[in-house]
């Protein structure tokens, strides 16, 4: 049986699909975030000709940068533009703390090669100006270098809710408690799956979540989201793949483990 990964970018899909696979059950979560839950959530939008969409996830790291995955970037037409809209549960809500922010420029990780579930799968955006903090925008934490997590994360983002091949895109910001696994049970399980074909995952530069037991993943539309801690405090991982389709059993979320990556952030930021 093949097994295909989930570029997790909406706008661009990987196509690993074994055509006999059961549907996932239900990707991100069921529950909707509450005003402020996850002020340190952004939306990276895409711009080509005067059309702005999600594509990505982001978290917000300072008044001038997010953080998210640097696929979003690669694997988009070099035409478009982005932007970053923070402050909203709902895309199509109208309140008083959001924000819309062109984006400068990016840095994308230097040992980023580009494919679709490399490592080092990081970019960070600088805003054209700076965010207004305010109840529904603030930063998150950065962990330090080499810090070490275990236990229950939450995963948070506008990815798919699709139970099909299908995504289903929803408007409402969606959140779940997902438990962290180690990377050598994570390594194991795509080992299983891939059934001898390459495996993907770094044991250092990645972060994984379950369960295992299926029905609950990162998928299309949360590249770039955030993992954080069970407090919402410290940013833990960036999302980047998955197996296909998003929930299946047996198959572990992929994220940048942030504290890999601590050092190379602040210094791209300072200045």
């Amino acid at each position: 049986m093949k097994f295909y990964l989930v570029c997790l970018s909406v706008l661009l899909v990987g196509a690993y699909a074994a055509p006999n696979d059961p549907p996932s059950v239900r990707v991100v979560g069921g529950d909707d975030a509450e005003p402020g839950q996850f002020a340190y959530q952004a939306s990276v939008q895409y711009c080509l000709q005067g059309t702005c969409s999600h594509a990505c996830g982001g978290a917000i790291i300072s008044s001038m940068w997010v953080l998210s995955a640097a696929h979003c970037i690669t694997q988009a037409p070099a035409l478009g533009s982005y932007q970053i809209l923070v402050g909203v549960l709902n895309f199509n809500e109208d309140n008083p703390e959001r924000q819309l922010h062109r984006v400068n420029y990016a840095i994308i990780h230097p040992e980023y090669a580009g494919a679709t579930a490399d490592p080092h799968d990081l970019a960070i955006f600088r805003l054209a100006n700076p965010l207004t903090f305010n109840s529904m925008v603030q930063p998150i934490g950065l962990p330090d270098q080499d810090d070490f997590f275990a236990g229950v994360a939450v995963l948070s983002g506008w990815g798919s809710i699709s139970n099909t091949n299908v995504p289903i895109m929803p408007t409402t910001l969606q959140f779940v408690e997902v438990p962290i696994i180690d990377t050598e049970t994570c390594k194991r399980a795509f080992d299983v799956i891939l059934g001898g074909a390459p495996n993907p995952l770094d044991l250092e530069a990645n972060i994984c979540t379950g369960p295992l037991t299926g029905g609950v993943s990162i998928c299309q539309g949360d590249s770039g989201g955030p993992l954080a801690d069970f407090q919402g405090q410290i940013l833990i991982g960036i999302a980047t793949w998955t197996g296909n389709p998003c929930g299946r059993a047996g198959s572990p979320s992929v994220y940048n483990n942030v504290s890999y990556y601590t050092r190379w952030i602040r210094g791209s930021i300072t200045g």
